[in-house]
């Protein structure tokens, strides 16, 4: 491509170790290469190289999200974001002239709706007609229409992550794909965001109104956000919601979208995010075969409406029917992002809740004073605002069951307002008293550390990279650093007296309203689907370029890109023993980073059953409760400081503790990390506070019905063994424990001949080894107990219904045994499981599209160290539960002897091409090996998945099909409403006899076992 056709190229090496930043921490130089070009129509690319891994983020920004939307037309960008998936004039229809008609005629009967809808007096038999019309023609529309083809195409040249969301500020469009299939996304990509068609408009109008209520009426969260923002907001847009207004949306119509299209949709408004295994160079000859063919468009503006000066506080209270918790909501009107007081108040606000020595959580959660409390000063374009949130601790007098549900509400509300009281105490603090230096660093500690965090994924990156660029300019990722390390303590105690003020105050409080009147409505979004979907779909007979548009040399059709997945190579570890400890090794010299994972052969199978919650309590408290030499708060604070991250995870048959740190605080992070296993303090205070949230977190698993449906089944695979204990133990056992018990179980099993290794970053092996064997001193050389657990026995088949009143949608959890992981049949099971209950599977089509008798529905394979299973799940109305039930074992039936041959290779394809993303990078890999390690796998079983994928044949699944998948041993736990009518015959019996009958014909014992 000539070089005149890049108007500008600008490279921007920059190393934040010569600044204010990231020098502070001696040692660390960080250079991060983005390449930035515009094309001559003006569209912007950012592009960084990265070849560890054959794989690229990619990230499509548009400057145009609902702040730029006119009234009576709000939620327009998103409808534009989800009409984008619909295919263009060379993709997504079989006759693009026929398909381009039928939707103008749809049109034209809309608006004459539209019309006669603005009358006083509307001719109702007119609008009925018009309506008839349109469903005649959306009829012979779908017989042409070839649905989710952009996704589809995508997904079976292995991309991953296709979706996009909408925000005030922009829209964005994401993916990951593999590196030798980028060439497709430009082809594909260019059509969808500047030429699309609109077929299906009136179609995707019905389903972004139910995403109203799915977003803003059945989730108590965006019902908060909701109440806050069109209360704090007058007269700017943010007041409005993302998705729309209702009214606002029953009145979209396709011009309107077209306008808002044909407006922002151009390049000068579009930003092309590029981080991976590519070149610059290609980059570049690409743009300007797939974008340069487009016109410039005029660019957004940067400024909005202005919301008028606040003079009084203002206040939202919604009593939400299905809510389950109160939740609180305050904000103040702010700085606009990228002034000093933004930086000032970014900081105030980290100080409040950044990291685990936050205010909030040190000075509320911690002292069981609520459940959860934050404050953020969200990143906007147009405007700021501070937001504090939470949630308070249920109240004590709501555990009278007689009180009327005015009462109840009453109690929670006087909770919630004496939750914001605490919350807004933390900050007249602020006013009052200076952050102290070490605060102060602490905060700026842990924003340069985030600084890396947002660099570790391709993904991340990329997505940081398109949403700074849209907001402030993407070089205010490297400014940022610098900016916050100048705000000083009297800079926050001014920003919150400038700021935080009753007058400038909103607050809103969703508050739990009692049973709700009907069903929560259920959405979906399925954008990113595999191999097996795409190669379902039809094709246009030509492939040619019916784009209004010049066809450019070298240009390739959407659709005709093809990738033949290969096996992927992964690099060994290097190992050897430290001691006794196995050492799994791999240098990451990308950036200043070192990441320790200590892993372990304990669990709560190791636990008595009188000591049930044990290991979860360890799990709350190791940094939670402090050392003999750091208290809770001085643990926490310093591990802060030092941007030092240590997670512990006590599973079931094995524990993990990760060491995330900085390269200048590895030392640091080891000896706080001896400091944490070897000598707990296990504060008693903090211990009694993590009990009672456990006791309280037990109480309430009974209002979940998936949570009941899902526990149940696997006490009922397991039972008589420890994979099978019941949790709820935990009300008797967990008040019982002590820190003495936990402190004998770290002894007994956090002990090095129970541990393995694996490490990866910026440090050499020579030294992390030395250091290793330090570390290892401090822990006892003592034999671990060993364990002698048994292969579970076989459980018995079982129709078990749990009556929950007043759950009108059934929650289905089937279960069957299965094989461990280390028998050779293993991963060709999890093939078959994902051809019968995988995205895009025979059971999800079945139930869902062609019988319409689920939301959602499926099945897999997982694994405990001893036996396999294989889980499954179905969501339906009540009185489809039944059919459903026996639709899908009748489904699992029929695999026996018949898999489909095309199902199959495309699910293989699937799998195959899911590899260029997992275990993609050294930290990922090194952990994987030490995981094999534990659990005495090969440690070449990578390769060995590839290789039974590969290998697989459709007679072995059929053949594994007859083995395992039996319907007849089926486990099937259903909560629901058992008083549910059913029709059946011209008879309305209740869901309880509809099940009990589905027993009978299926030859599965039926059991009613309470809800607890």
């Amino acid at each position: 491509m000539p070089m005149k056709r890049i108007l500008v190229l600008f490279t921007v090496l920059f190393s934040l170790a010569t600044g204010a930043s990231l020098a502070q921490d001696a040692g660390i130089s960080l250079n991060l290469d983005v390449k930035e070009f515009h094309l001559e129509n003006g569209m912007q690319f950012l592009v960084v190289e990265r070849h560890t891994t054959p794989q690229v983020a990619a990230r499509l920004a548009i400057r145009a999200g609902s702040a730029l939307e006119e009234s009576e037309r709000t939620g327009i960008a998103h409808l534009l974001e989800h009409m984008m998936f619909k295919g263009t004039k060379n993709f997504g229809t079989l006759d693009y002239k026929k398909d381009a008609e039928l939707q103008n005629r749809i049109e034209a009967a809309y608006q004459v709706i539209l019309s006669e809808q603005r009358k006083r007096q509307p001719d109702r038999e007119l609008i009925k007609a018009k309506r008839a019309e349109m469903e005649a023609l959306r009829l012979e529309v779908q017989k042409i229409f070839v649905p989710k083809v952009f996704s589809a195409q995508l997904g079976k040249n292995g991309a991953v992550g296709v979706n996009a969301f909408t925000s005030r500020d922009q829209t964005q469009y994401t993916l990951s794909i593999p590196s030798d299939m980028i060439e497709q996304w430009f082809s594909i990509a260019s059509e969808q965001l500047f030429e699309p068609s609109w077929r299906e408009f009136y179609v995707e109008k019905s389903v972004v109104q139910r995403e109203w209520a799915f977003r803003y009426v059945n989730d108590p969260e965006g019902a908060a956000w909701l109440d806050l923002h069109a209360t704090a907001y007058t007269a700017h847009p943010y007041r409005n919601p993302t998705i729309g207004w209702k009214s606002d949306m029953e009145r979209f119509n396709t011009l309107s979208a077209i306008e808002f299209h044909k407006k922002y949709y151009k390049p000068t408004n579009a930003v092309a995010v590029l981080v991976g295994d590519i070149t610059v160079e290609e980059v570049k000859r690409l743009a300007g075969i797939y974008f340069e063919r487009y016109p410039a468009g005029i660019r957004a503006t940067e400024e909005v409406t202005a919301e008028p000066l606040q003079q009084g506080p203002r206040k939202s209270i919604r009593y939400l029917k299905g809510a389950r918790t109160p939740l609180v909501r305050i904000g103040f009107h702010g700085a606009r992002m990228g002034t000093d007081d933004f930086y000032a108040l970014d900081a105030m606000s980290m100080i409040l809740s950044h990291g685990i020595g936050g205010r909030f959580d040190q000075n509320i959660v911690n002292r069981g004073l609520a459940v959860q409390a934050w404050a953020s000063n969200p990143d906007n374009r147009y405007g700021g605002m501070v937001v504090l949130g939470g949630s308070p601790n249920e109240p004590d007098a709501l555990s009278n069951q007689n009180l009327s549900e005015e009462k109840r509400r009453q109690i929670y509300l006087e909770a919630s307002e004496a939750f914001e009281k605490i919350l807004l105490g933390e900050i007249e603090k602020l006013k009052t008293e200076k952050v102290t230096a070490r605060d102060l660093e602490r905060i700026k500690k842990l924003n340069r550390r985030e600084f890396l965090e947002r660099m570790r994924s391709n993904e991340s990156l990329a997505g940081t990279l398109a949403a700074l660029e849209v907001e402030t300019g993407w070089q205010y990722l490297t400014s940022y650093l610098e900016k916050l390390e100048k705000v000083t303590a009297e800079d926050i105690q001014r920003v919150a007296w400038k700021y935080i003020r009753p007058d400038n105050q909103t607050s809103a409080y969703v508050i739990p309203g009692g049973d709700p009147d009907q069903p929560p409505e259920q959405y979906s979004e399925v954008r990113a689907i595999g191999a097996s979907a795409a190669q379902r779909i039809e094709k246009p007979q030509e492939m040619g370029n019916h784009s209004i548009y010049p066809t450019p040399a070298g240009w390739k059709h959407p659709l005709s890109f093809e990738r033949k997945p290969k096996k992927i190579e992964y690099p060994p570890a290097e190992t050897e023993k430290i001691g006794s400890v196995p050492f799994f090794y791999l240098p990451d010299r990308e950036l200043p980073l070192i990441d320790l994972t200590i892993l372990l052969k304990a669990g709560s199978v190791d636990v008595d059953e009188n000591r049930t919650g044990l290991t979860a309590m360890l799990d709350a408290m190791l940094l939670r409760g402090g050392t003999e030499s750091y208290s809770p708060q001085e643990l926490a604070a310093i591990l802060d400081e030092k941007a030092i991250r240590i997670s512990v995870s006590v599973g079931e048959e094995a524990s993990s503790i990760h060491l995330s740190v900085l390269k200048s605080e590895w030392e640091t992070g080891l000896h706080l990390l001896k400091e944490i296993l070897t000598k707990p303090r296990l504060d008693p205070q903090v211990l009694s506070i993590v009990k009672n949230q456990a006791v309280t977190g037990l109480q309430r698993q009974g209002e979940d019905a998936a949570a009941v449906s899902t526990r149940e089944a696997q006490i009922w695979l397991f039972k008589g063994h420890p994979y099978g204990r019941d949790p709820l133990l935990g009300l008797k056992t967990i008040t019982g424990i002590t820190g003495e018990d936990l402190k004998t179980y770290l002894r007994t099993y956090f002990v090095p001949s129970n541990m393995v290794f694996a490490l990866s970053g910026d440090i050499g092996k020579e030294k992390a080894v030395i250091d290793l064997e330090a570390f290892l001193q401090n822990f006892p050389d003592a034999a671990v107990p060993e364990r002698n657990l048994k292969e579970p026995p076989e459980s018995k088949p079982v129709l078990a219904l749990i009556h929950k009143p007043g759950q009108v949608q059934s929650q289905v959890t089937l279960g069957l045994r299965s094989v461990p992981r280390s028998h050779p049949d293993f991963w060709k099971i999890s093939l078959l499981t994902s051809i019968y209950g995988g995205s895009d599977s025979i059971l999800y089509q079945r139930l869902r599209d062609d019988l319409g008798l689920v939301y959602a529905a499926y099945f897999g394979q997982t694994y405990k160290w001893k036996t396999g299973y294989l889980v499954g799940y179905i969501g339906s109305k009540g009185d489809n539960t039944a059919d459903a039930i026996e639709e899908a074992l009748t489904l699992m039936q029929r695999l026996h002897g018949a898999v489909p041959e095309e199902e199959f290779k495309l699910k293989q394809l699937d799998t195959l091409n899911s590899f260029v993303f997992n275990v993609d990078t050294p930290a990922a890999l090194a952990n994987t090996y030490g995981q094999y390690y534990l659990r005495k796998e090969p440690l070449d079983t990578l390769e060995k998945i590839q290789e039974a994928y590969m290998s697989a044949s459709k007679t072995e699944m059929e053949r594994l099909a007859g083995q395992y998948l039996l319907p007849q041993k089926a486990v099937v736990f259903v909560v629901a409403d058992r008083t549910i009518q059913v029709s059946r015959d011209g008879k309305v019996i209740s869901l309880k006899e509809d099940l009990e009958a589905l027993s009978g014909r299926l030859g599965i014992p039926f059991q009613e076992i309470a809800l607890r």
